[in-house]
């Protein structure tokens, strides 16, 4: 640095105007600063700095502000801060050798010019501009509110039915034997309002508020607010729901609420925060199908049997099962590279940005068009909008503007993205005692969650059929209305519902009642014809209480083309194996013994 000339009334950056590097390079920062800069080459303004040689003006930039003279990476990053970025400005003044290193990588770039520019082009596009978030911020906030309408009306169509007084698995039980087990723990161990009321009018009030708040969210009202309000309600459902509320995207849903609270106070950073949650789930997704072990995924056979044995396929999935062998083996591959290659591009220019978001969306749509899974590819997809810009969003929709509270909402959003990176860092190697213990302690709030889909994959479809009778002799099916059941019905589509009842299902057949002890209190359900259970399947008895309950497992799998062709079946099933032995209600009998005085 260096004083000595009449400052301009405005910082002014001198640069070789015959430079088209310098020129590429000055286009961004101009988009940075605006007005706040000057921006002049050095060919006309050389003159009205004598202290600085032509080899100089030629080697850097030059930045002449507050009576002093910036140069290489420093002018660099002091023009940035002036036009708000100052992160790179605080390293280069405070953090030892930073300096150093990005004057080495300046001066070999000065060095290596016209290669720069021509790798530069490619990456950030013909012209350079700042990147701005409020249109795709915009994007994704809708986007994850009209999945969290999807996921609360959905389940408060079956909330009754599965953890209501008269459901499955009641909430209100579950929750008084945490608390007498864990006592005070429990009330960070498990975050509910649940807590105060685990009544049907709470159930359904938390799912009607979940409702609304996503709706207003929609709709462009009261955003931050509202994801808030969703994060709430849905974390609340999360804690109580148990086994039907036990998946990676109920988990992924209250994450992506966080981010779009932070998106509606600070979109720069909120869209940040949505891509480390995307990185963190497409990479640990892709992570565990190699750390688990399974010879599926390391010989390419995984989808070969991926479409028969998913919980609940799409009629697309029979023809996705059919495709030849080597096209199945090769998209295991491409599975591969989606999900462990191009998640790190998310880090990199807009450009190869674009690319990793092509590649997770082809993968999104291709599970969605074969497989039931509610609304989780839509949410995935839609964090992909956040690996885009206000440049390619901006014709889609209007952006919005930051609200009050936007240093918090960093500060938040700051220690958010730090957790997320130790979660993940937790999964794949192992961290020291004190921030493993962080991620565990943070872990009920669902802040920041790991992932990872179809670890290991399931070889053969087993079916449970749920049967009831009024002899013990005759017994008719409790049919359900998405899972497999008739083999000459195809596939349901379902998305962007979730039949949880169904869902669970499928868990239970891969394992044993032991396994499974909730399809007891399902039996026992079934046994007293509670109507809020009956109203998830189709009653064979008309709401009459059968005298007998059991469940048979039944091997199913897709029918050849041959056979489809010759019956119309697209399944084909087994014999039925005992999976539960015939279950009834019993009543105690009760004997009254003579009472004997000594």
């Amino acid at each position: 640095m260096a004083a000595g000339y009449d400052p301009p009334m405005k910082p002014r950056l001198v640069y070789d105007g015959d430079c088209a590097f310098c020129r590429y390079t000055v286009e961004y920062a101009e988009s940075v600063t605006s007005d706040a800069v000057e921006y002049r080459p050095y060919q006309e303004v050389m003159a009205d700095h004598p202290g600085v040689t032509e080899a100089e003006f030629a080697a850097s930039i030059q930045l002449f502000a507050d009576g002093e003279r910036f140069e290489r990476a420093g002018a660099a990053f002091r023009t940035l801060a002036i036009g708000g970025i100052r992160f790179w400005d605080s390293l280069y003044r405070r953090l030892p050798g930073f300096a150093a290193t990005s004057n080495a990588v300046y001066e070999w770039v000065s060095r290596h010019r016209g290669a720069c520019l021509a790798f530069a082009r490619p990456l950030f596009g013909q012209q350079p501009r700042r990147a701005e978030f409020n249109v795709t911020a915009d994007l994704v906030i809708r986007g994850i509110a009209l999945c969290g309408l999807f996921a609360f009306l959905s389940l408060w169509w079956q909330i009754d039915g599965l953890i209501g007084p008269q459901g499955v698995l009641p909430a209100e039980d579950f929750l008084d034997v945490v608390a007498h087990r864990y006592g005070a723990e429990r009330l960070w161990l498990l975050p509910t309002v649940f807590w105060l009321d685990a009544s049907p009018a709470a159930l359904n009030a938390v799912c009607a508020l979940g409702t609304l708040a996503t709706l207003t969210v929609l709709l462009g009202r009261w955003r931050c607010t509202g994801a808030a309000i969703a994060y709430a309600c849905y974390l609340s459902l999360l804690s109580a729901g148990q086994v039907f509320l036990a998946y990676q995207w109920d988990i992924f849903l209250v994450e992506c609420f966080v981010v779009a609270a932070v998106l509606a106070r600070a979109p720069g950073f909120g869209v940040w925060l949505a891509r480390l949650a995307l990185f963190r789930f497409m990479f640990l997704s892709g992570f565990v199908k190699l750390a688990s072990g399974d010879p599926t995924w390391a010989d390419g056979s995984a989808l070969a049997f991926h479409f028969e044995t998913q919980p609940l396929p799409t009629a697309l999935a029979w023809y996705a099962h059919h495709l030849p062998v080597t096209l199945l083996e090769w998209s295991v591959c491409l599975t591969f590279v989606i999900e462990l290659a191009l998640p790190f591009l998310i880090f990199f220019p807009r450009n190869l940005r674009l690319v990793a978001a092509g590649g997770f969306v082809l993968l999104e749509v291709l599970i969605f068009a074969t497989g039931n899974y509610n609304f989780f590819n839509i949410l995935t997809i839609v964090l992909c909008i956040a690996l885009l810009d206000d440049r390619w969003t901006r014709p889609v929709v209007r952006g919005v503007t930051a609200s009050p509270g936007r240093k918090l909402s960093k500060t938040f959003a700051a220690a958010i993205m730090a957790l997320g990176i130790l979660v993940t860092f937790h999964n794949v190697f192992r961290l020291p005692a004190p921030m493993a213990l962080l991620t565990e302690t943070t872990a009920p709030l669902r802040l920041a969650n790991p992932y990872g889909l179809f670890a290991v994959m399931t070889k053969r479809r087993d079916e449970l059929v749920v049967q009831g009778s009024m002899d013990g002799h005759t017994w008719s099916p409790y049919v359900f209305p998405f899972k497999p059941d008739d083999v000459a019905a195809p596939p349901r589509w379902a998305t962007p519902h979730q039949p949880r009842l169904d869902w669970q299902m499928w868990f239970a057949a891969l394992t044993r009642p032991e396994g499974a002890p909730w399809t007891h209190d399902l039996a026992f359900a079934l046994l007293e014809a509670r109507p809020d259970v009956l109203k998830l399947v189709a009653d064979p008895f008309d709401g009459a209480r059968p005298k007998f309950v059991r469940i048979v497992r039944h091997r199913y799998r897709f029918s050849t083309p041959a056979e489809k062709s010759s019956t119309g079946d697209w399944w084909v099933r087994g014999e039925a194996t005992t999976w539960l032995p015939p279950t009834q209600l019993r009543r105690p009998k009760v004997t009254h013994e003579p009472l004997t005085l000594d």
